[in-house]
């Protein structure tokens, strides 16, 4: 039988770089001096400009065995990060703790409670959390002084238990249980609680009537830990800032979406709120549906490395309703403040598997979020858009160019309109009479607004020429030659929209003996440059 003993009390000082392991990541956690260290003159250091691709991560970690009666780890972090750039997280066995996603003003300090057992504490310095395209993650406008790094020094290791040899496999089964189900928190206590829902207002379109109560039910709940809360608050353990009337609602499966419970502090209800965070082990198990006896229930996700929302701008009267199955179009529901209604509005991001109502049944789709449109569209946002092609390449998030008998290119051949590069479609690339090369965008607008761009057309009836079609309509027509590069616009109305440039060569489809009689021309081009899209 294999003995391991408990990891005890450790503090890392500025000579320790073996407890723990730096370098699991894309990129390290070096042990460095730094002016201002918060103990000593070192602390652990790691920089996004080291993680050498567009996502990945920097990681430290430590395996540690805590006694029966649990501990605490502390450490303190100073970070320069801005979301969605980058972000810092702290873990135990892989669920996050702690979030640093801005500037620190100063060294700020984390205590978080670690259950019995066997327990993985990492610390990540995570790029581009969000998977976001390069392209939008360059376009962040970082605040004055960002460079990018987190800083993280007295790490402290405190167990409650008496330091002596186990059987590792004997204790690890003993406290199993409790480690699994609350693995940063100290389990003591067993309560029985009623929870009432805090609005009883039932959905107009939906067909049944559920009732809006949990059922009193045994749950495992964090221990309560009396600091620094009102009176009528109590705080939570392993949740530093957390106070709260009852603290078995978190972490049991349903989303209590209103302060305190769904904070930052509270860990958002303990992971309630989000499907990727949500226990399906817990009390109600996030997956109620309608018929049975308790809900409806929501996810009204604000943890910012999944949710969608923006709490301040989200002002409807039912939280409850964001991400139950039903699309619910009035009130302010479907916008990208709530996230499209949790993703109710829309057959590919509503989640059947969470929804409490069956998703598009009672309440039908009303899609306008623009990650879901442009899927067909290559649409790009609401909000303004431009590209002069300086990067050399197309973006395919808002490109089409090869739905044509050939492509529009990246071109430098010829001045541009501006900077160095354009775009082209040449007729004598297109091998087919009455061919076609097409240059597709899609525009997501909500209220409308104004499509320009620079176009020099080197083309000439009946031979070749350019139509600009929104949707079905043409809407612009080059027939001729251009006189060097002009500017043009065309409106866009309200709603989802495909524009397309369309290079067409012999358009009339006439015979090769009735085109000679014409003269064949120069060259057949069509050169844009500067797309942009400003809504109203």
């Amino acid at each position: 039988i294999k003995l391991r003993p408990f990891t005890g009390d450790v503090t890392i000082g500025d000579d320790d770089d073996t407890t723990l392991t730096l370098t699991n990541g894309m990129a390290p956690f070096e042990l460095l001096p730094v002016a201002g260290a918060f103990i000593g003159s070192k602390s652990f250091v790691a920089h996004t400009g080291a993680i050498d691709a567009s996502q990945g991560t920097a990681e430290m970690s430590w395996e540690v065995y805590i006694g029966p009666s649990g501990g605490v780890i502390s450490f303190a972090a100073y970070a320069s990060l801005y979301a969605p750039r980058d972000v810092c997280e702290f873990s135990i066995d892989g669920v996050p703790q702690v979030i640093i996603a801005t500037f620190s003003d100063d060294w700020e300090t984390h205590q978080v409670a670690v259950g019995a057992g066997k327990h993985e504490l990492k610390w990540k310095l995570i790029k581009n959390f969000a998977g976001l395209n390069t392209a939008i993650i360059d376009d962040v406008d970082v605040p004055s002084g960002y460079q990018g790094y987190v800083k993280i020094d007295g790490i402290n290791l405190e167990d409650n238990s008496v330091t002596h040899v186990v059987d590792e496999e004997v204790m690890i089964a003993a406290v199993g249980e409790v480690a699994n189900t609350m693995p940063t928190t100290t389990v003591a206590t067993t309560t029985t609680t009623s929870k009432p829902i805090t609005t009883t207002t039932t959905k107009a379109t939906t067909t049944s009537t559920t009732t809006t109560t949990e059922e009193p039910t045994t749950t495992v709940a964090p221990t309560i830990a009396f600091v620094e809360c009102p009176s009528d608050l109590f705080s939570v353990e392993g949740l530093p800032g957390c106070c709260v009337e009852d603290p078995s609602y978190l972490g049991d499966g349903a989303c209590d979406p209103r302060a305190p419970y769904n904070t930052e502090e509270c860990a958002f209800d303990l992971g309630d709120c989000c499907h990727e965070t949500c226990n399906s082990d817990s009390a109600y198990g996030c997956k109620t549906k309608e018929g049975g006896e308790y809900g409806p229930f929501g996810f009204f996700c604000l943890d910012p490395r999944f949710g969608k929302m923006d709490e301040k701008k989200c002002q409807v009267e039912n939280l409850e309703w964001i991400g139950d199955g039903g699309c619910d179009t009035a009130g302010g529901y479907n916008t990208p403040e709530c996230g499209w209604d949790g993703g109710d509005c829309c057959e590919d991001t509503c989640d059947s598997e969470y929804a409490f109502y069956p998703c598009g049944a009672n309440q039908a789709y009303v899609c306008m979020d623009p990650s879901v449109v442009n899927k067909e569209t290559k649409s790009d946002s609401p909000f303004s858009f431009q590209d002069g092609f300086e990067s050399g390449v197309f973006d395919p998030l808002h490109w089409d160019v090869d739905d044509g008998d050939a492509e529009w290119k990246i071109d430098d051949s010829k001045p541009a309109a501006e900077g160095n590069y354009y775009i082209s479609a040449r007729t004598g690339d297109i091998s087919l009479d009455f061919g076609t090369a097409k240059l597709k965008h899609g525009i997501q607008s909500f209220g409308g607004g104004v499509l320009s761009f620079d176009i020099q057309a080197l083309v000439q009836i009946p031979f070749d020429d350019l139509i600009i079609m929104i949707d079905d309509d043409v809407v612009a027509e080059f027939s001729s030659t251009t006189t060097g590069w002009e500017r043009q616009e065309l409106d866009i109305p309200t709603g989802p929209h495909l524009v397309q440039w369309i290079h067409r060569k012999n358009p009339s489809n006439m015979l090769e003996a009735d085109l000679k009689l014409f003269g064949y021309p120069d060259e057949g081009v069509t050169m844009i440059d500067n797309i942009a899209f400003q809504p109203s």
